[in-house]
């Protein structure tokens, strides 16, 4: 993993590359809120010579998300990473692939109701430590849209942490053979 690295990434993303290749992971999985980030650790590996496909995933495209601001007036905005063409367009022509879709453990807005029976789920995942159920999510749903294979082996990361997980489909998550594995937790 030798050469000049140039590349302006945070450092846990450089310790999380140099995990998969250490652990002969073969795909890395970041949780994107726009392309500037992904694009880094894409001209890393590209730097350094390393082989690991990298894969986005976002929110679904075009949501619309809401924001209390400081005027406290609810803005509503859109994220870059879901603003549909754009960012897979960029992603695409940096062979990246990109999973956008509802993360699993949300539940549909239905006025007056607030019943979401994978709250909990959520929330018991976010209690070991908080970002733990978007890493979750993230593998669900690069899982679900046949990016990750189940019982594949890969990292998933954000900003603060990674999972070193074996994939699984949403529906088998608590599954006793088909379920998700997680191997190890970095960066606690």
């Amino acid at each position: 993993m030798g050469g000049k690295v140039v590349s302006q990434i945070k450092p846990i993303y450089i310790e999380n590359v140099k995990y998969c290749v250490e652990n002969g992971i073969n795909k890395l999985l970041i949780f994107i809120k726009d392309e500037k980030t992904v694009l880094g650790i894409k001209s890393y590996l590209e730097e350094n010579d390393i082989n690991l496909q990298l894969i986005a995933v976002t929110f679904p495209a075009n949501e619309k998300m809401y924001k209390l601001k400081d005027d406290d007036e609810v803005h509503e905005f859109v994220p870059k990473a879901a603003d549909g063409t754009e960012i897979r367009e960029i992603l695409n022509a940096n062979n990246i692939q990109l999973v956008s879709g509802a993360l699993p453990f949300e539940g549909i807005v239905i006025p007056g109701d607030n019943f979401n029976p994978y709250k909990i789920i959520e929330q018991t995942l976010d209690m070991v430590n908080m970002g733990l159920s978007n890493l979750v999510q993230t593998l669900l749903m690069a899982t679900d849209n046949g990016v990750v294979v189940p019982k594949e082996r890969v990292l998933v990361t954000n900003v603060k942490l990674a999972i070193d997980v074996l994939g699984t489909n949403t529906r088998f998550l608590f599954h006793p053979d088909e379920g998700m594995k997680i191997n190890k937790i970095l960066h606690v």
